[in-house]
């Protein structure tokens, strides 16, 4: 199998400790593309959350070379250019991306994808989170993280999550 990761859900869970989820969630090594890596890793990321990162990218990730794009879109940056392009390329099965617009194009191109919230809910349904630790993830992802969805979406999850 072949799961791919865009960089803001690895950098939402970073934040949230919770980047065994994605591993766990998949049982896969998970592909990363170097621009990506090179993206999370020169963000303002604390010590902890770098730790966090680094750790991940040696033990659970596969780092790849990858600059190649075959679509151009001024709305995304070009490492998402260059993930979409991969997984294309390489006919993943999976993408890891919160980024609407990348998810979109993924979806078309028959790529399953799943973002940092979906990690966190099917989490739950495999009994790898309780509901009260997806819920606090939650909330902490869109109040404190930064993670931008709909608020009708945002409701959904959290009643799901009671």
């Amino acid at each position: 199998m072949i799961v791919v990761s865009d960089a803001s859900p690895l950098i939402i869970l970073a934040k949230l400790d919770r980047l065994h989820l994605i591993c766990r969630l998949f049982d896969a090594e998970i592909t990363v593309l170097r621009c990506v890596v090179d993206e999370v890793l020169a963000e303002r990321a604390g010590i902890l959350e770098r730790q966090g990162l680094e750790s991940f990218f040696a033990s659970s990730a596969r780092i790849v070379e990858f600059t190649g794009r075959d679509l151009t879109s001024k709305a995304l940056s070009a490492s998402d250019q260059s993930t979409l392009t991969y997984c294309e390329q390489t006919k993943a099965d999976w993408l890891v991306a919160d980024e609407r617009l990348m998810r979109r194009i993924a979806k078309g191109k028959g790529i399953a994808v799943i973002g940092t919230l979906g990690i966190l809910v099917q989490s739950v349904r495999r009994n790898i989170l309780s509901k009260s630790e997806a819920k606090l993830d939650v909330q902490k992802a869109v109040g404190e993280h930064g993670l931008r969805i709909a608020v009708a979406l945002y409701q959904r999850i959290l009643q799901e999550l009671e």
